[in-house]
């Protein structure tokens, strides 16, 4: 297919379209510092300034120097990415110097000085030619004695405990990102005593404080929701890859007469992210709705992972689904869901939830999360073009510095290894049908890139032939609790 060089949307100086407001939500959220109005400001001012530098190259230092009273200069950096992918500036552009396109360099920026309109103490690393660098940013948080660190540092590159649970932590060799079996547990007694030390830290840092869902009533429920099993194989598959948290968005259609959530398709995308957090890089949120658009569908829900803790959502988790669910709007229903995928699951099975969120009774501005049961839409065959995705998938994140040694073990107290967890995980998902052929595709073609790019440390069990199964998992057909119905 020719390459698409028309500009994603209309530019219109005057409003905004669902585009941007999809792609900066963070602008319209809300909150006192990231208005609609700031944003255009300041994708105006952007789009005047590239029509003035053509046809050179519009740099983000070059834009944000007629921008230095309009807040974060990283929310400015990422708007100026969006632009870009859009092809709303710098498309055809001639490059005034190399640096772009040089390899990502060890150096980093000086953090920003703090005030009311930044972050706290976001960093970004300097010139990589790839999206996800460009747009790539670490968390720093305070420690002891007041000064600023980065936050995989302070916490030791893993589990952040949560408030509400850390149940996989203390024999999880999987949620560790890297160290041998020995250093791990001194490592995580450690990350525990500093808990202990500063008991308060979270209540500052209340965004990863994790809040239950409640259950609905059988009549309460907004909607039912069925989620493919190709759609889960892949949201399955993207979570075990990675120790740090993966999101992506979910494709499919809202039928209005049946009142049903139809989640087709995933889409993973490329994110800025830690063990506890992850936020969707804004061009491959566009990348995602312009191959929906293509298939005919539209953006029903998004997903992201917990690699180590329970299959709970967050302030921020609730906090974004409460973003989304407000663009999505119609006729006073909000057809849009949460997934969260937990792959420390029990009997190797990852834990699967689907939330949403509701007004709530005290008036807080992102309401309570409620948990939504789903039923699978499973075929008698694996589709190849779910295959494909897998396999994309598996091959575009084998060389990122994150990803899982799939030969470790999955727990100390186990012998069963990483990948054949995942391969137990995966399989899960599918009809009885189907699964003589999923193994055929899990043997021809998707254990020898695992093991290929993911066993680092061993073979990852590369010897079995014969399909990996575990106990079967339970799913409460008519629990609110949330589980999927298979069908």
């Amino acid at each position: 297919m020719d390459a698409d060089t028309s500009p994603l949307f209309e530019l219109d100086f005057a409003t905004v379209c669902d585009v941007e407001r999809q792609a900066c939500r963070e602008f319209f959220a809300g909150k006192a510092n990231k208005t609609p109005e700031r944003y255009m400001m300041i994708r105006n001012y952007m789009v005047e300034a590239w029509h003035a530098a053509q046809p050179l190259y519009l740099t983000k230092i070059k834009a944000r120097a007629g921008l230095r009273n309009c807040g974060d200069v990283n929310a400015i950096g990422r708007i100026h990415t969006f632009l870009e992918h859009a092809r709303i500036i710098n498309f055809g552009a001639e490059r005034s110097s190399s640096r772009r396109s040089q390899p990502a360099k060890s150096t980093r920026r000086r953090p920003p000085q703090s005030s009311d309109d930044d972050d706290d103490g976001w960093d970004v690393p300097r010139g990589s030619s790839s999206l996800a660098a460009v747009t790539g940013r670490r968390r720093r948080v305070r420690d002891e004695d007041g000064n600023w660190v980065d936050q995989d540092e302070y916490y030791g590159g893993r589990v952040i405990s949560h408030d509400v649970v850390e149940r996989h932590a203390d024999d999880a060799d999987y949620s560790c990102s890297g160290g041998s079996d020995e250093d791990g547990p001194a490592r995580k007694r450690r990350r525990r005593g500093n808990h202990k030390q500063n008991g308060s830290r979270y209540q500052v840092h209340s965004e990863f404080r994790l809040v239950p869902c409640r259950s609905f009533g059988e009549a309460g429920r907004p909607f039912g929701v069925e989620i493919s099993a190709a759609a889960l194989a892949l949201m399955d598959l993207h979570a075990h890859l990675m120790y740090t948290e993966v999101i992506g968005l979910l494709g499919g259609a809202y039928d209005a007469a049946a009142g049903v959530v139809r989640v087709d398709v995933a889409f993973p995308c490329n994110s800025t992210s830690t063990t506890t957090e992850c936020e969707m890089d804004p061009a491959s949120e566009v990348d995602a709705r312009r191959v929906f658009a293509l298939q005919g569908r539209h953006v029903v829900g998004w997903f992201h992972s917990h690699p180590t803790f329970d299959a709970v959502p967050s302030v921020r988790d609730i906090h974004n689904q409460h973003a989304y669910q407000a663009l999505c709007r119609r006729d006073a229903v909000e057809p849009f869901v949460g997934v969260i995928v937990s792959p420390p699951g029990a009997n190797a099975v990852s834990d699967i939830a689907v939330f949403f969120v509701v007004p709530a009774d005290d008036g807080s501005p992102d309401g309570v999360p409620y948990q939504l049961p789903y039923s699978v839409v499973a075929r008698d065959h694996v589709p190849p073009d779910a295959v494909d995705a897998m396999a994309q998938l598996v091959e575009r994140h084998a060389a990122m510095e994150h990803r899982v040694d799939l030969a470790r073990r999955f727990r100390r107290s186990e012998a069963m290894t990483a990948l054949e967890k995942l391969v137990i995980s995966l399989r899960s998902h599918w009809h009885d049908d189907a699964l003589q052929h999923w193994d055929d595709v899990v043997s021809l073609r998707l254990r020898p890139l695992l093991q290929r790019h993911y066993c680092r440390s061993g073979s990852g069990s590369g010897s079995h032939s014969e399909p990996v199964t575990a106990p079967t998992a339970h799913h409460d057909d008519d629990d609110d609790s949330g589980g999927s119905d298979s069908d």
